[in-house]
């Protein structure tokens, strides 16, 4: 019987101490396609076998980067040099340098480029809030900017954040690779950087020299994987990852995270006949520079195995981080409330704070549709204001980040409770998904479309079959399920899951990743997010033409993700009705 709070008071905290230095001194600069990065590989395998644990070391090609060299001086209208490091991905430089003027685009997002000429200048941009740096990057290649000069967060702890402007999510393809931006790219202080914004805004013109290189390659990682059977009572698997590549030298970023998966990793291995569905741990390799190359290249190698069979996929990322506060959950809607309710019952008293889950990190698997959580001790709103948006700590992936940024209560804290819900999902008999929320946000946000925009795309179809939907599957939700039904009603709710979360929640289709950050995935619905520009063009222009085109196909692919489910549902009800009418 399932009892999470018993086996939290299993975990132990120096045991993960150990783990966090093991990491961080016999394999400091951890990136992906290093030796480090291989010894700690081959360190997470040994330990998982040693728990006995079914255990694979994958082996595969990433497209890497590898950064080199950068030098930054300032020419006018004053002459200064600053300290700079290169980023990851980038186009590099001559190597005597290039001289660029300098345009301050704030966040970086499209609106910061309205009426602004960056053709073959470089952005100075901030990074202290949304878009992310590859998004960012993107959009300043679409804009004609020659490169980008990224602005640290924080304070004026004189760090420079390391940084990767891939863009494209995972190893691009023939169509992607031409959508890598083309630029030259470096990391400053903030400080520095907010020199360079005043010198911007006050009307001079600002030229600087940059030297900045390094390489593209494609490069061979190491990925662990292993395998926990559990007592083969229940269909399906719980898929725990954490990203093993790092800055040097990585401690909240990512050691304590892989301290947390191989802590959770022995308790449920010690008491795996508890558990009633089995266990993945996957750590994943190509997280930062290659933008979730590990976690994608498993989504197209496991495709099936994914899509017919895991139930719940939770990423452990910068645990136990010093001076957070409250605890963060980020969940796929329909795995809120459960997440929610666990975390109350294994941190009573402690200040929750809940949102639905954006693509963002290694999210890889919206696409296959697969329900995720992600949670963590976090700052407080008012700490990250004064840290200028750094979610993660002014320190996140510097060389700042030592064992002094770590604290081993808190990361106590965090493993216990993801340690709880990874064993409530391998345990409960019928699947806590809730759908309720997910399809009342989604006809609010389609109400008020289709009050601004429906003159322009006709939405009424689309809300009906959402309105359709919602009523089967609550009555379908609010049923009695014999044991003999619960695996019937569970292959339903995964299947609803896979459609709702692919047209939703992502905009490239099932089988490809959206670029990295991208801007229409802010959006409530991506695949509408191009509704406003309806508004900027007039009727008979190229431009609204094209726009209404690409949203009446988009609509037409969440009119039929909808309809297959008024149709599964229709079908269960069927089956469920014969069946107890026979009895």
């Amino acid at each position: 019987m399932s009892d999470p709070a018993k086996l939290t008071e299993l975990v132990e905290k120096d045991r993960m101490r150990e783990t966090i230095r093991w990491l961080t001194t016999q394999t400091p600069y951890r990136l992906a396609g290093s030796p480090c990065c291989k010894k700690a590989a081959d360190y997470v395998c040994e330990r998982m076998r040693a728990m006995g644990l079914e255990v694979q070391e994958d082996e595969f090609f990433t497209y890497n980067s590898q950064p080199l060299q950068a030098d930054f001086t300032l020419l006018e209208p004053v002459r200064r040099h600053y300290t700079s490091l290169p980023c990851a991905h980038i186009r590099s430089t001559k190597p005597q340098g290039e001289e660029f003027e300098v345009v301050y685009v704030g966040d970086g997002a499209y609106e910061r480029y309205r009426n602004v000429d960056v053709s073959g200048k470089l952005v100075l941009v901030e990074v202290s809030y949304a878009p992310p740096v590859p998004e960012k990057a993107r959009i300043a290649s679409e804009m004609g900017a020659a490169g980008i000069i990224c602005m640290n967060w924080g304070n004026d702890e004189g760090v420079i954040c390391n940084r990767g402007l891939k863009g494209v999510w995972g190893n691009p393809t023939p169509e992607t690779v031409g959508k890598i931006p083309d630029l030259i790219g470096i990391g400053i202080t903030r400080t520095d950087g907010l020199e360079l914004k005043q010198l911007c805004e006050s009307g001079h013109t600002v030229r600087v020299r940059v030297t900045a290189v390094s390489t593209r390659e494609w490069s061979k990682v190491q990925q662990p994987m292993g395998i926990l059977r559990g007592n083969g009572t229940r269909r399906g698997f719980v898929l725990v990852c954490s990203h093993l590549d790092a800055w040097q030298p990585g401690v909240t970023c990512n050691a304590t995270g892989n301290a947390t998966t191989l802590e959770i990793c022995r308790i449920l291995s010690e008491n795996r006949q508890r558990l009633d569905r089995d266990v993945y741990f996957v750590f994943w390799n190509g997280h930062e520079i290659a933008e979730a190359a590990g976690s994608t290249w498993f989504v197209d190698q496991y495709w099936s195995l994914l899509e017919q069979e895991c139930v719940m996929y939770i990423h452990i990322d910068s645990t136990g981080v010093r001076e957070t506060e409250l605890f963060e959950i980020k969940a796929s809607e329909e795995l809120l409330g459960f997440a929610q309710k666990n975390a109350g019952e294994i941190l009573p008293g402690l200040e929750l704070r809940s949102m639905a889950l954006k693509k963002i990190g290694d999210q890889s698997f919206m696409g296959i549709g697969v329900p995720s959580v992600t949670q963590r001790m976090s700052f407080t709103k008012e700490y990250m204001e004064k840290a200028h948006g750094a979610t993660l700590g002014w320190w996140n992936h510097t060389s700042e980040d030592g064992l002094d940024k770590c604290s081993y209560e808190i990361l106590e804290q965090d493993t216990k409770a993801t340690l709880a819900i990874i064993e409530s999902m391998c345990c409960v008999p019928v699947l806590p998904y809730q759908f309720d929320r997910k399809f009342s946000s989604l006809q609010q946000t389609l109400d008020s479309m289709e009050e601004r925009y429906g003159g322009r795309l006709d939405l009424k179809g689309l809300k009906d079959h959402l309105r359709q939907a919602a009523q089967s599957v609550e009555k379908i939700q609010r049923m009695e399920y014999t044991e003999a039904w619960e695996e019937e009603y569970n292959r339903f709710v995964v299947g609803l899951c896979r459609k709702l979360t692919n047209v939703f929640q992502t905009y490239a289709d099932k089988y490809q990743q959206d670029s990295y950050g991208y801007s229409k995935l802010s959006s409530p619905i991506p695949l509408l997010a191009d509704l406003p520009l309806l508004e900027q063009y007039p009727e008979d222009s190229m431009e609204y033409g094209l726009v209404l085109t690409q949203l009446i196909k988009n609509r037409n692919r969440i009119d039929d993700a909808l309809l297959q489910i008024c149709e599964s549902a229709r079908v269960f009800q069927k089956m469920y009705a014969m069946d107890h009418r026979d009895q």
